[in-house]
């Protein structure tokens, strides 16, 4: 039997959004998935709770096979995890030397001055040979790829002798052959005894690598589904299934229309110039792998930084910078990773008629009767949601619904284009086929469809939708 770490029973932990109850149970050499059904709660209070900043107030705690107290619990986590996530420490001049020395736990003149040794060691020298690190380390952390950012992250975790690594949500920023590479970087520290936690909402990630999966699910460790169980169990626990689709969703896709976006030689720095064309009813992909591209253009459509040379010409016309803000929201469509967030283009607080009428009614011929309109409006809207869900707040709205709502807003607004900022970050697995579905109407319609996001080759390897994969197209970069 593997040496336990920690073991929490009936855990109760309390912040100031609520009240959980996580069951945890980890030991030396594991590697098991957290699957959430939200991540907005649920996963941010767990990863909070590595962070030590969800303080356990009920339940019993076990440290190292020994029955102990809270505060015994709390501090083992604090000096023997680390976190390792997609976000990259700020400062541009920071070394590799900076990241694993200033920034690991030693504190004393004498323990830095033992740990810059052991930087030279044979020991150390054999990991990084191991782990596919072949650079200098006065290399700045900025320059590395997103997947030697990873690798010397798990490089920092053995060389400061770390007992438990989090890894949250590889998928959204690795590709999939990235992705292996580094679980092999990882079997390196479980060999070591080092336990490992995939926290991720890509359940075939899971299914290859861990030995075990937690789902929470309501605030709570709701179940534990072990190899045996892998599949669409899964599904069944969230209560995630899909309705099949109706039979007005099925027709074949028609020939790829005129063009509606050309860019030619934008100049976005520090980006290389963008130069590509989409069509309407096609659905263009631009791969962002660190997301720098991704933030540029965010900055650039919904931020005061515009291209510096080139030509942005939408429907036969070109545009400056200056005019965009005239046609987002009419001809721009612009759907963000989460549409449910703070920011985002759904309004929480106003009915989901009164936020598809915000959109529409100005719109609409002024000679048009506005109770009319929103009548048709409702009526249109009941195809796709009862009648008495349109009538409430969003905000009382489930997640997927609001999300699939928010695409549904953009097919009834009908943009000559819509841009797609990683529209499958962050998203449970199960809703992967529903934005999919939902791209895919959105194209029908005649719309230009633009993905920027930080990979998809793994989706398409999954979805049955064959008219999506029909009118993908990759642009590049």
């Amino acid at each position: 039997m593997k040496e336990e770490l920690i073991r929490i029973e009936h855990g109760v932990f309390r912040s100031d959004t609520g009240e959980y109850r996580f069951d945890i149970s980890v030991s030396c050499g594991e590697c098991i998935g957290v699957y959430v059904d939200e991540y907005l709660t649920s996963g941010t209070a767990y990863l909070d709770l590595f962070k030590g900043r969800l303080a356990l107030t009920d339940g019993r705690a076990f440290c190292c096979g020994s029955k102990t107290g809270a505060a015994v619990i709390e501090h083992w986590i604090r000096q023997n995890t680390m976190l390792v996530d997609k976000s990259r420490f700020a400062g541009r001049e920071l070394t590799m030397r900076d990241f694993v020395l200033a920034l690991g736990r030693t504190t004393s003149y004498r323990q830095k001055n033992r740990s810059a040794a052991r930087l030279k060691s044979l020991a150390a020298t054999d990991m990084l040979r191991q782990l596919g690190l072949e650079h200098s380390w006065e290399t700045r952390l900025a320059d590395l790829s997103v997947l030697d950012y990873y690798r010397l992250s798990v490089f920092r975790a053995w060389f400061t002798g770390c007992r438990l690594l989090v890894l949250d949500r590889l998928t959204e920023a690795l590709r999939r052959q990235d992705q292996d590479r580094l679980m092999q970087c990882v079997q390196l520290l479980l060999g070591h005894g080092m336990a490992v936690l995939l926290f991720d909402m890509d359940e075939m990630f899971m299914f290859r690598y861990a030995g075990r999966i937690d789902v929470i699910k309501e605030r709570r460790t709701f179940f534990r589904l072990y190899p045996e169980e892998y599949g669409p169990r899964l599904f069944e626990l969230l209560g995630w299934e899909r309705a099949s689709r109706p039979a007005w969703m099925e027709r074949t896709a028609p020939a790829k229309g005129k063009t509606v976006l050309s860019v030619f030689e934008l100049s976005l720095p520090p980006l290389p110039p963008l130069s590509f064309e989409v069509c309407a009813g096609e659905i263009a992909f631009l791969h962002d792998e660190n997301y720098s591209t991704g933030r540029r253009l965010h900055d650039c459509f919904l931020g005061n930084q515009g291209w510096q040379n080139g030509i942005f010409r939408l429907d036969g016309r070109i545009y400056d910078h200056s005019e965009l803000n005239r046609i987002i929201g009419t001809e721009i469509g612009i759907q963000i990773e989460r549409p449910d967030r703070p920011g985002g283009v759904l309004f929480d607080n106003m009915t989901a008629l009164d936020n598809l009428c915000t959109c529409l009614i100005p719109k609409a011929d002024k000679r048009l009767i506005r109770k009319k309109l929103v009548s048709s409006i409702l009526e249109e809207a009941t195809r796709w949601f009862p009648r008495e869900m349109l009538l409430r707040p969003i905000s009382a709205w489930s997640l997927p619904d609001r999300l699939r709502f928010s695409y549904y807003r953009w097919y009834l607004l009908n943009p000559k284009l819509l841009i797609c900022f990683f529209p499958f970050a962050g998203q449970e697995s199960a809703h992967h086929k529903m934005i999919i579905d939902m791209l895919v109407l959105c194209a029908r319609r005649g719309m230009a469809v633009w993905i920027i996001s930080s990979g998809i080759d793994a989706i398409c390897e999954k979805t049955d939708n064959e008219e999506f994969l029909r009118r993908l197209r990759y642009i590049k970069e």
